[in-house]
């Protein structure tokens, strides 16, 4: 198959890509102790982006120390982390590729040993696997808080020299949990009616928009539909993404487990979450994700009419996906893990070949 769609130039109005393909955010687990980028991480991501990967996001970066999720996770709270985000984005822009920040808030799955607190959520309710701990529901000046802790954060990661942020409103963090009716049972401007559960995502992008202005890049990652049947569909999203759009954000990010699939039973035969929203929206740019494994794979997300296609776990298995495919070498491209020797042998933090036993069995 002819992959050169895969390389072609992508330009828009706020960001030209070099091809198609981004570099999905993964947990990494390697942070430093005070949540700066280490060494380690820093090369994982530049080595992707040495490789030929067009756009890199970086994995989930807390704006709050009340929203710390992960073991050693990254942080972007404080301006004392700018030298570390320097750093971080040098390494990969050097590369021509596209540097974006992703600015996160764990709400209910932040842990208290990491963040000092119990918890914030919309509402006091665990996430839908109930193994979340027992957050509590922010006060009304708390929410203003967290508005002001992403805004203040995009503005560090634009200090930092990084090309663009993206907003996480995915994968049932704070933002999806303010946006489903399962997690926010408010009664508040900020839960209750569909305007309201609207209210938080729209109001952190005026606000990243009245402070980076209006030519910094802003991208919003989103799970598209939940299958908790108090939760929402793909044109609940759609709908949603009507009133966010126009707040400021250049980038849709649709968040799929895998691309071709969906949870529900509302969605149309012959198409997906992610080209329905392309299809609403066929102005913006949306990045498609979720199972991508091979080239053939990443070509049938943008012969689905979705401008960007982005690679994960694939990433970890091979640094040099892109230049491989791109080379005519494909058949070169490891897709799997034999032995723990193999394991060993990634060029992944170290703390990364632990976490990989979830994804590569031996």
């Amino acid at each position: 198959m002819d992959y050169s769609r895969l390389f072609e130039t992508a330009d828009y109005p706020k960001i030209s890509l070099k091809n198609r393909l981004v570099m999905a955010p993964m947990t990494t687990i390697s942070g430093e102790s005070d949540g700066s980028f280490s060494e380690q991480e820093i090369k994982y991501l530049a080595q992707r982006a040495e490789s030929g990967i067009g756009m890199i996001i970086s994995p989930a970066c807390y704006v709050h120390k009340s929203g710390h999720a992960f073991e050693r996770q990254v942080g972007c709270h404080t301006d004392d982390l700018i030298p570390s985000l320097r750093r971080c984005a040098q390494a990969i822009n050097r590369h021509g590729a596209a540097s974006i920040l992703q600015i996160h808030h764990g709400g209910n799955a932040a842990k208290e040993h990491l963040s000092g607190s119990q918890p914030w959520a919309p509402t006091a309710i665990k996430n839908r696997r109930g193994s979340s701990e027992m957050p509590r529901a922010m006060a009304a000046s708390e929410v203003e808080l967290l508005v002001e802790a992403f805004a203040n954060s995009a503005v560090r990661a634009q200090t930092a020299g990084f090309t663009g942020i993206e907003i996480h409103g995915a994968n049932t963090y704070l933002l999806q949990q303010f946006f489903s009716p399962f997690t926010n049972q408010r009664e508040d401007k900020w839960g209750g009616s569909f305007e309201n559960r609207t209210r938080f995502g729209c109001e952190i992008v005026k606000a990243i928009r009245d402070k980076v202005g209006d030519d910094y890049p802003v991208l919003y990652r989103i799970s598209p539909e939940e299958d908790e049947p108090r939760g929402y569909s793909t044109f609940d999203t759609i709908q949603f993404l009507e009133s966010l759009v126009p707040c400021g954000v250049d980038i849709i990010h649709v968040s799929s487990w895998e691309f071709h699939d969906n949870l529900r039973k509302d969605i149309p035969e012959g198409t997906n979450p992610t080209t329905l929203i392309k299809q609403a929206f066929p102005e913006v740019p949306v990045i498609g994700v979720g199972g991508v494994i091979t080239p053939d794979q990443a070509m049938s997300v943008v012969e689905s009419g979705v401008d960007l296609v982005a690679l994960g776990k694939i990433l970890m298995l091979d640094k040099d996906w892109a230049r491989k495919v791109e080379s005519g070498e494909s058949d070169t491209i490891r897709t799997g893990i034999n032995s723990e020797e193999e394991r060993q042998a990634l060029d992944i933090p170290d703390n990364m070949k632990e976490y990989s036993r979830n994804f590569f069995k031996v």
